[in-house]
């Protein structure tokens, strides 16, 4: 019992650790030389970038990136005592928590979400009838229509907690009564012939992923996710491409974070002194 009431404290919140570095996460890697999914013990890193040079670098325990987003615009602003005016990232941060949290900050949120790219170049996705998220919804009667025009009403409202404490509303529509539906062998998953059709839907993650879309197709937004490609990948390509730091070789949490901080301090240097050598053969060119 005691062996149990250990591990349970060096798990906190999480679903794994190594044996070898309690600190460490199992996670899913890229580099999958086996080809069958396997996981390592691992860490999350995560930096923030400006013009390629990183200006704030954090190690989670956590294999999403979805739940570091938050920690990590928290350490940007205790160093830097405010976050940026904008934040632009992938879809792996576009959950409700993390747009609820940069709107109570007053932060510009260009973040992805899973669903843009369905309406910005998946045809297939966005012409798909028998997609709920395509249906015509009535926002006075909360009532979905169905491609067979049968409307789905509201059935009732739950409330899910995210794993980190997040609350968001789930609210409900079914149609009853789907008889004689043409579409049904394509637009239910039930096998029995009188179960009734029911989705579920977010309001609140719906209303943040209409604003984050909007933003992102506006001129700002074209740049921010221009920029974003090729400021913090390219970032992270010199890290471990140049730099050779494609592994730890510190274990425990804040030697990590100690050694990834050198890192992230070694790259800005060397940025610096390759713009200071390619200006210094600038003036020398303009003097010959």
């Amino acid at each position: 019992m005691e062996k149990y009431e250990r591990q349970q404290a060096v798990f906190a919140g999480r679903k794994s650790f190594s044996k070898t570095d309690a600190d460490a996460t199992f996670m899913r890697m890229k580099d999958d030389a086996m080809g069958n999914g396997q996981l390592k013990a691992a860490y999350n890193v995560q930096a923030g970038t400006e013009n390629q040079f990183i200006v704030d670098a954090t190690v989670h325990q956590r294999p999403g990136d979805t739940a570091c987003a938050i920690p990590r615009c928290e350490h940007a602003k205790e160093r830097i005592g405010r976050l940026p005016a904008s934040f632009a990232a992938d879809a792996g941060y576009g959950s409700e928590g993390n747009y609820a949290y940069l709107e109570r900050e007053g932060a510009g949120a260009y973040v992805k979400h899973s669903e843009l790219f369905r309406e910005c170049r998946n045809e297939k996705r966005r012409d798909d009838e028998m997609m709920a998220a395509n249906w015509a919804h009535d926002e006075n009667s909360d009532e979905h229509a169905c491609p067979e025009g049968r409307t789905l009403a509201f059935c009732g409202e739950s409330r899910r907690v995210s794993d980190l404490g997040y609350e968001s509303a789930v609210r409900a529509c079914e149609r009853e009564d789907c008889s004689g539906c043409s579409r049904r062998a394509r637009c239910s998953k039930s096998a029995g012939p009188d179960s009734p059709k029911r989705i579920q839907v977010s309001p609140a993650l719906n209303a943040f992923q209409s604003r984050a879309g909007e933003m992102l197709r506006t001129e700002a937004g074209s740049a921010s996710r221009k920029r974003r490609s090729v400021d913090v990948e390219t970032a992270f390509g010199d890290v471990k491409g140049n730099l050779g730091s494609a592994r730890f070789t510190l274990r425990g949490l804040e030697k990590v974070t100690l050694e990834w901080r050198l890192v992230a301090a070694g790259h800005n240097i060397r940025k610096l002194f390759l713009a200071e050598c390619e200006k210094g053969k600038m003036a020398a060119g303009a003097m010959a």
